[in-house]
């Protein structure tokens, strides 16, 4: 007699490849990124790039041109400066804000058109 193969037991439902509430084309096209070999490459990919920047940092250090300031030789002279720039940006929009906002009521009229009660 032949022995017979035990076959395994079937999962109950379909396999579930998203979250619940999930939309399946979020599933179709990103559930390739779940994986752990897909975080441990993207991860290394990151470092190789972070190091690699960091080498040519490095290098331009040791063989810059002449900078018109002093401060422009500072290591992270360029990143620091780029930070402030833009966070003086964003922070200029508080006041900016204040200056062009309108009141809440502004489209709350009586008559239910805008402008025509004032």
């Amino acid at each position: 007699m032949s022995p017979e193969k035990e076959t395994p037991p079937e999962p109950h439902g379909p396999p579930r490849l998203g979250e619940p509430g999930e939309h399946p084309m979020s599933i179709l096209l990103f559930s390739w990124m779940r994986s752990t070999l897909f975080y441990r490459r993207f991860m290394g990919a990151l470092l190789g790039v972070g190091v690699l920047l960091i080498g040519f940092e490095v290098l331009r250090m040791i063989d810059s041109p002449r900078a018109y300031l002093s401060l422009h030789n500072l290591p992270g002279f360029f990143g620091i400066f780029g930070f402030l720039a833009f966070s003086f940006a964003v922070l200029t929009g508080w006041p900016l804000g204040r200056l062009l906002r309108r009141p809440e009521d502004y489209y709350d009229t009586s008559s239910g058109e805008a402008g025509r009660d004032r």
